[in-house]
């Protein structure tokens, strides 16, 4: 499974204005979705500036795996270019994953003007954690709290 969610975010993250993101089949929330043989990646999430969402892995159409986060930018105010630039900058860190930081990708990341941080606490099999992006001048300007676990029926 840790293999698959790495390909995942690879693929659907490499190139963040290139995601597809669709309504779901409920209308009710986005989707962006990535499947392969008997495995799918589902990110269901609602909101821009301030978003809630899960994220499920199934195999074989069943859920093994889920991760709930909610968060975004601080300032409600930023303009939406300075939105789509801080997401964009996040989703750069998530195709950066690997089998060892597979869940959010590196723990730190870097551009010259942006600074990513990953605090995660736990395994893939249960966790929580808190990634942020801050300024160069140390300003906050986006945190996301997640947590997740396997899914045991």
């Amino acid at each position: 499974m840790i293999p698959f969610l790495v390909e995942a975010n690879q693929f659907l993250y490499r190139f963040p204005d290139d995601i597809i993101i669709r309504d779901a089949p409920s209308g009710d929330m986005k989707l962006i979705e990535y499947c392969r043989d008997e495995y799918i990646y589902r990110n269901y999430f609602v909101g821009y500036r301030k978003v809630n969402g899960t994220i499920l892995v199934l195999i074989n159409k069943k859920p093994v795996w889920i991760m709930a986060y909610e968060g975004g930018v601080a300032d409600l105010d930023m303009s939406t270019d300075d939105v789509r630039k801080t997401f964009a900058f996040v989703r750069q860190n998530l195709a950066r994953s690997t089998v060892i930081e597979a869940i959010r990708g590196p723990s730190e990341f870097h551009n010259d003007k942006m600074d990513y941080r990953n605090r995660f606490f736990g395994t893939i099999r249960k966790f929580n954690g808190t990634e942020t992006v801050s300024l160069k001048n140390q300003r906050l300007v986006y945190s996301m709290n997640y947590s997740g676990n396997d899914v045991i029926f």
